[in-house]
């Protein structure tokens, strides 16, 4: 009956209000302007008329009735006596009409009369009508589009009026028969770069439009060159601008205007044992703190190019440049690493041109290629530099000496508003071996702290200093840190490589390669000293005849083949990007850059006698000026037979001079191994001899080495579901004391790979690689320690008995090295940060850690955090599990014990995270838990243990959720030691008491502890009781009316006089959805705080950003679907704290979908 008077009432007020809107608002008048005409038939504009409401006037005068005659159905008047009117006069006719959106015709198309020039002749076209505006009137039909775009504002009491605006908009499609696009627009600005741990990356900064022909492309915005001509002609960049390329018939050619995002470089270092990482990389001028571009690197092992990947062989922190290896690339003391990749140092605008031309002859014979490239810096467009007069002049004397583009990084501070000098280092005169020296102290708040000084990285073992954190450096003494308090003013460098080549075919699968290169590269421009060296040439001649079919009389010798390459490089020829195979140095025993002319002579001979066998031979011939003369011998043979056996093996000897040093390097390697069914037998083996010394001297240089390492290995493939690969290898490595070789190691590692896919409840795999390297007793007095590396990663899935039990489990445990991280505040516009800067408070000049309080609104500061300079070998180990058991899935009796189970289930979640430097690794890895969150060996960790109890948890009507939470916690900062606790229990409380009417009630208990330093505020130790109560009253569908009460106490018990608070809340709310089209939420909340002190220091985690008092807050959001792609909001959110003012804020966003 209820329902019955609530439906009649709302019916009752829909109805008054139609009738009340038709009444005042859905008519209008309408004049109309009607010139007289010869016709005496005047169309009104109306789609209809309100009888008897017209009124028509002539010459100012109206006219009666039966003066006109009014059409209502068609909507048209006449004269009854035209001739009264005169020619060109106007009737003035004012109506009524009913406000209605709708057109007197509709249609698409239309015929229209046209002439025809080429026949002389009219003729009937169809004509499109106007259409509504949508995507596809925009787009087109044959165009995928996906984006949107926004507009909006927000103003406020603490704010100024803001526009914001978005787009962000992906097209790919067809514009015409013969034109494609594929666009990605924004104008947001992404500093974000992305993660470099999965192989494919997402690029949300790249923003482009590409337009494609059949003959030609177009793409501007970000994109990459990727070019390879020759010996010479390669490029491999990210740019920002504009690329064009064409094809027509045989000619094709690329032309590349663009800004460069970085500038490439190669770090090349060997690995170090039990560290899979991180590794730095640093700039070109050894620079440390650089970003590297997303996407540019390409890593390098012993050769072998790397995939990168959490699940493939390494991951990249571009931010902070710094590789990490995984599991599946174990890293020793003789491990190669190379790494090429662009970075940006933000010192200078960089400029970039480029453009190729390829072109072919004689049906493909014939192909001349051309490429010409300049990257270079723009001196005149610093970016985050500023250079004086005085500086700019420096450099211009250096010319291209970086040693004499330095300035001293010591200054004296600036003074203060009241004339004081505070600066930050204390100098300190004193003497070392009996000469006086001067080093700088880092004593922020001493008087005699006068000097800011800047501190410049120049490698380990050539500084004075190292780095404690941010701008915190101490003097070590000379010779022992990795810093000095100098400035290196940075070169704008110029470089430029022009290369054509011709390809002949002279004979069939013969092919002869002529090139010539030449470069520019002017280091320094600044300056116009030493630019007469800047150029530099290059040549390479190479004759390749391909394989083919050789018989002697009716004996078949196989396959031969056969290549000759001839390269002459001048000392001042640099190349824009990489021309040698990564390992060439290696190849050829090049110690060091050396700058000569360089000679380059190879002969390869490949002979394949049966399908089965193949064997390559190559003699190389190496010489850099007078300084080194290098001869290679290399021999491959493979033989494969595919599913039976393989033997390959290599044989590498290198005979070199350089300097008078002669060197000896014999290398060799092999792998073989032979397949019966699923299963794999094989061995692997590496082998290497060098000898240096000095002419005519036996004795054996401290370059000299030996190794030899055996690692037979076994695999089965898919037994009874299972994958096998287990493999031991041994190695022996000898380097020279006194002139002789004398075994230094040995090392013996343990590798098993193991998955299980054999029923599809369970999915297991676990990879464990254990790698022990021991030193002899005559190593071991000289410093060398024993080392282990352990990597450890196993993954498992489990799902039982019809889903009664679900659970996974993940475990990794690697040696790596890490740093202590340092927390430091970066300021952000206003409003979206979580910190406030409360000023200097201690007057040393320093914004330190404690001088930054949490907010909750209109924070100025972020807070990150960066690792410091100091690595430690560590072991990291990272574990979870979780277990959901649901006993309604197994349990089907009705009895009454199967229906008290059906009503349980559970969910169990552990993680656990330990860098630990203890020295016995396999407590880490072996779980004992005792040696965890250990304040002199823990780096950082933490304990998470989550476990819910539910009761009737899919019911509606009634469920309870028993919560019992616990995390431990420890990290070594920089500035000390931090450690946390925290624990929560709790119950929670569903409950339908009808229909209509909704409650969640809670009951919370926790603890919060911190133990920090002193120079941090961070420090509570806090017990909180709260109860909460949430009741919902939904009368219809669409309405939804609730409060909310909460009353809680929280005490830190961390300063003598414990800290009490007392806090009642109550919070009011409504909202109102628009079936399919928005939403209306209205909320007002009240918070009361009551303190028993005020002397105290009370952290943000108790007051949550209310203020001691009273504190209310009230909301309004508003969201409405305009159409079906763009979407209103409008939000309004009001605050006051207790004895402070009221502040307002308000935003409206319109946002449009495609």
């Amino acid at each position: 009956m209820q329902k019955k008077i609530l439906k009649e009432f709302f019916l009752f007020i829909l109805l008054s209000c139609s009738i009340y809107a038709q009444e005042d608002f859905n008519t209008l008048t309408v004049t109309d302007t009607l010139l007289i005409n010869f016709s005496n038939h005047y169309k009104l504009k109306a789609l209809s008329i309100l009888p008897f409401s017209e009124s028509v006037l002539f010459k100012g005068s109206k006219l009666k009735n039966d003066e006109y005659r009014l059409d209502y159905k068609h909507v048209y008047i006449r004269l009854t006596d035209p001739s009264l009117f005169s020619f060109g006069d106007s009737l003035f006719v004012t109506y009524e009409t009913i406000l209605i959106d709708l057109k007197k015709e509709y249609k698409r198309r239309n015929l229209v009369v046209k002439y025809d020039d080429l026949h002389l002749d009219t003729t009937k076209v169809i004509k499109l009508e106007y259409a509504p505006l949508t995507s596809e009137s925009i787009f087109g039909r044959d165009i995928q589009k996906s984006g949107s775009i926004v507009r909006g504002f927000t103003f406020g009491t603490n704010n100024d009026f803001t526009l914001n605006s978005g787009l962000r908009l992906q097209l790919s499609g067809r514009l015409s028969d013969e034109i494609e696009i594929v666009a990605a627009l924004s104008d947001e600005n992404t500093p974000i770069q992305p993660e470099g741990n999965t192989e494919r990356l997402e690029e949300l900064d790249k923003v482009f439009i590409e337009v494609r022909h059949s003959n030609v492309v177009g793409t501007f915005g970000d994109y990459d060159l990727k070019e390879k001509y020759g010996q010479f002609g390669n490029i491999d960049r990210k740019l920002q601008g504009l690329k064009g390329e064409f094809n027509f018939g045989d000619n094709t050619g690329v032309i590349s205007l663009a800004g460069s995002r970085g500038k490439y470089n190669t770090n090349q270092f060997l690995g170090q044992d039990g560290v899979q990482g991180p590794y730095r990389i640093y700039g070109a001028n050894n620079e440390r703190y650089i970003t590297i571009i997303a996407g540019s690197e390409n890593v390098y092992l012993d050769g072998v190019e790397l995939i990168r990947g959490e699940n493939n062989d390494y991951t990249i922190e571009y931010s902070n440049a710094e590789i990490i290896f995984t599991y599946k690339r174990i890293i020793t003391s003789v491990s190669r690493i190379t790494v090429d990749f662009e970075y940006t140092d933000r010192n200078y605008r960089r400029n970039f041109f480029g453009t190729s031309f390829k072109t072919k002859y004689f049906d493909d014979r014939l192909k001349i290629y051309f490429s010409y490239y300049r990257e270079g810096d723009d001196e005149a467009n610093p970016v985050d530099l500023t250079l004086s007069d005085e500086e700019k002049r420096i450099m211009e004397e250096a010319g291209s000496n970086r040693n004499k583009a330095v300035v001293s990084g010591v200054k004296l501070a600036e003074p203060d508003s009241t004339g004081r000098i505070i600066g930050i280092y204390v100098k300190v005169d004193t003497l070392l071996n009996n000469e006086q020296f001067i080093y700088y102290l880092y004593n922020p708040g001493d008087t005699q702290a006068l000097y800011d000084v800047t501190f410049s990285f120049v490698g380990e073992g050539k500084g004075d200093y190292r780095k404690e954190s941010l701008g915190h450096y101490k003097f070590v003494g000379i010779g022992l840190g990795a810093y000095l308090p100098v400035k290196y003013l940075p070169f704008p460098e110029l470089r430029q490589q022009g290369n054509i080549l011709i390809d002949a075919e002279p004979f069939e699968k013969v092919n002869l390669i002529l090139e010539f290169a030449g470069s520019l590269y002017d280091m320094n421009r600044f300056s116009n000293v030493d630019d007469d060296d800047n150029f530099g040439y290059a040549r390479n001649i190479s004759l390749t005849a391909k394989p083919r079919e050789i018989s002697l009389g009716d004996v078949n010798l196989g396959k031969i083949g056969f290549a000759f390459r001839d390269r002459y490089m001048q000392d001042k020829f640099t190349s824009i990007d990489r021309i040698n195979d990564v390992e060439f140095n290696r190849y050829y025993n090049i110690q060091n850059d050396i700058k000569a002319n360089e000679e380059l002579r190879e002969v390869n001979l490949s002979l394949q006698p049966l399908n089965q066998l193949k064997i390559v031979s190559k003699y190389g011939y190496l010489k850099k000026g007078e300084v080194l003369t290098s001869n290679r011998y290399l021999t491959n043979l493979n033989l494969l037979e595919e599913k039976s056996y393989s033997l390959d093996y290599n044989f590498d000897y290198v005979k070199s001079n350089n300097n008078n040093l002669l060197t000896k390097w014999l290398r060799q390697n092999g792998n073989s191994y032979f397949i019966l069914d699923k299963y794999k037998l094989g061995i692997e083996f590496l082998h290497e001899l060098r000898k240096d010394f000095p002419s005519e001297v036996d004795s054996l240089m401290s370059t000299s080495l030996k190794y030899l390492e055996l690692g037979p290995y076994f695999e089965v493939v898919n037994i009874f579901g299972f994958n096998v690969k287990a493999k031991y290898s041994f190695r022996e490595e000898s380097y020279p004391i006194d002139g002789i070789l004398k075994k230094e190691s040995s090392a013996d590692t343990k590798s098993i790979g193991l998955s299980y896919r054999g029923i599809p409840e369970i999915t297991s795999s676990l990879d464990v690689i254990f790698r022990n390297k021991k030193f002899t007793e005559i190593y071991k007095v000289r410093g060398f320690t024993d080392s282990e590396t352990i990597l450890i990663r196993s993954q498992s899935k489990l799902n039982l008995w019809s889903n009664f039990i679900e659970g996974d489990i993940y475990y990794e445990a690697a040696t790596e090295k890490s740093a202590k991280l340092e927390r430091i505040f970066v300021p952000v516009p206003q409003g979206s940060g979580n910190y406030i800067y409360l000023g200097d408070l201690n007057n040393n000049g320093i914004a330190e850690e404690n001088e930054f309080e949490l907010t909750a609104y209109d924070g100025e500061y972020i807070v990150t955090t960066i690792p410091t300079d100091e690595l430690f070998p560590i072991i990291n180990l990272k574990a979870n599990t979780r277990w959901e058991i649901d006993f309604s899935k197994f349990i089907k009796d009705n009895t009454f014990i199967g229906k008290l189970l059906n009503a349980i289930s559970t969910e169990t979640y552990v993680r656990i995270e330990e860098k630990s430097k203890i020295n016995d690794t396999h407590k880490i890895y072996l779980l004992n838990t005792s040696c965890f969150l250990n304040d002199s060996t823990t780096i950082y960790g933490s304990n998470y243990f989550q476990h819910d109890v539910y009761l009737f948890k899919s019911r509606s009507n009634l469920s309870f959720r028993l919560r019992f939470t616990q995390r431990k916690s420890l990290n070594q900062f920089s500035g000390g030691l931090e450690k946390g606790f925290f624990r929560e229990r709790s119950l929670r409380i569903r409950f339908k008491m009808v229909k209509e009417i909704n409650n969640q009630t809670e009951v919370i208990n926790q603890t919060d502890n911190i133990i920090a330093p002193s120079t941090s505020n961070r420090a509570r130790m806090v017990t909180s009781n709260e109860f909460n109560t949430d009741f919902s009253y939904r009368p219809i569908g669409f309405l939804e009316v609730g409060f909310k009460i909460k009353v809680m106490q929280n005490q830190d018990n961390l300063p003598v006089n414990p800290t009490i608070i007392n806090t009642n809340s109550l919070l009011l709310r409504v909202n109102l959805s628009f079936a399919g089209t928005g939403r209306l939420r209205i909320e007002f909340e009240r918070n009361e705080l009551n303190a028993n002190t005020s002397s105290n220091y009370i952290p943000f985690e108790i007051t949550k950003g209310n203020a001691i008092g009273k504190n209310y807050y009230w909301r309004f959001n508003f969201d409405y679907r305009i159409a079906s792609n763009l979407q209103t909001s409008i939000s309004y959110d009001g605050r006051y704290h207790s004895k402070g003012k009221v502040i307002n804020t308000m935003k409206a966003e319109a946002r449009a979908y495609f």
